[in-house]
């Protein structure tokens, strides 16, 4: 039997995009039948007791605790040595700062290449930053046997990039959990609405709240939708500050949206279908994307959905959708009215939303992964 280690130390207290796949990923690898694997995920210690990832241990999937938090100059000289003392037959590093030190047969997951697409989204960041970025997210595309990636566009932008080579190249689309279909009670809602103070009607936007986001794009767009209504929804935008970038909080006062445009650091991930099924409509203008994966957890819990015409967000969309350029709030805002005001192209979009999220499910994610550890195995 193969023993594979997946380093689930970015599966933090608070959850994060990435932890969320993890835990997408590990769930459904444990409900696979496969035989001749056994798999381990390393987290961080601490993790509190009702966290999520504590449901993933199964006789095939332990959880192995670590005291190295992910990004430190700790883990950079404690996973070579956990891995030399477990000896997994496979590491599967989920980013693309890999320990330089870690022996054996490596497999990376590198979702995006935010930090290198556009200098202007990271501006505090200096150039020393991004081309150790740049070396880092090299090295471990060389040093490991396969490289997965969530979107075509990824793959498409680490060859172009950084010229990945492309046999090592695999595409995992990630999945939407079945809880995101599932429809809760009028009561249900009313109870989260009222425990979030989101009582009113509101658009949604999830993700935090960095430049690539196009926040102020999409506040943009909200304030002229609002201009031409009596009584205009609110906008709640989901996600924790980025440190040093307050441009979305000073483009809301100085348009005076203040009391229309709710910012929320932190929704409980038990809370996440009730925040997108009690939105009136979805809708994400980042101007770069690996994959977008709000997207389709808004539309499988029945959100209409807009979307920026750029990164992997069309991919993801599938023409499910109602894409609009990130830079021109005219047409988002002329596209929110066209969504809100009901209709054929309403329930068209909520349709069209609900089958094509239908396409995407851990297992297959899963079963993807698990050809690509077959293949890095017998590299």
């Amino acid at each position: 039997m193969k023993r594979i280690a997946i380093d689930g130390r970015l599966i933090l207290p608070h959850m994060s995009g990435i932890g969320r796949a993890l835990i997408g990923l590990g769930g459904a690898l444990a409900e696979l039948d496969a035989a001749d694997l056994a798999f381990e995920l390393w987290v961080q210690r601490g993790l509190p007791a009702d966290h999520p990832v504590r449901s993933l241990a199964r006789p095939n999937l332990r959880l192995v605790e670590l005291p190295a938090a992910h990004m430190s100059l700790r883990a950079q000289a404690r996973l070579p040595l956990e891995a030399l003392r477990r000896r997994p037959d496979l590491y599967h590093y989920p980013h693309f700062d890999l320990p330089w030190a870690v022996p054996g047969r490596v497999i990376v997951t590198i979702y995006d290449l935010k930090y290198l697409a556009n200098p202007d989204f990271f501006p505090r960041q200096r150039q020393l930053r991004r081309l150790a970025v740049a070396l880092l997210t090299r090295f471990a595309c060389r040093r490991a046997a396969r490289v997965l990636c969530p979107s075509a566009f990824t793959a498409g932008d680490l060859r172009a990039r950084l010229g990945a080579p492309p046999a090592k190249l695999r595409v995992t689309p990630l999945g939407v959990a079945p809880r995101f279909f599932e429809r809760l009670s009028p009561a249900e809602l009313q109870d989260f609405r009222r425990r979030s103070g989101l009582e009113a009607p509101y658009l949604l936007c999830v993700g935090e709240r960095r430049p690539h986001k196009n926040l102020p794009g999409l506040i943009e767009a909200y304030a002229r939708l609002s201009a031409g209504r009596q009584n205009p929804p609110r906008l709640a935008i989901v996600g924790r500050p980025y440190a040093g970038y307050r441009a979305p909080e000073a483009l809301v006062e100085r348009l005076g949206l203040g009391e229309r445009v709710r910012f929320i650091d932190y929704i409980a991930d038990a809370d996440l279908p009730a925040l997108y099924q009690a939105a009136e409509l979805f809708c994400l203008l980042s101007r770069y994307e690996g994959f977008g994966l709000p997207v389709l957890e808004a539309m499988a819990s029945g959100a209409p959905v807009i979307a920026a015409e750029c990164g992997a967000l069309p991919e993801v969309a599938g023409g499910a959708a109602r894409l609009t350029p990130p830079a021109d709030p005219e047409q988002t805002a002329a596209a929110l009215a066209g969504l809100l005001t009901g209709g054929a192209e309403r329930e068209s979009a909520i349709a069209g939303g609900l089958e094509r999220a239908r396409q995407f499910t851990w297992e297959r994610c899963a079963r993807l992964t698990i050809a690509a550890y077959r293949e890095a195995l017998a590299a």
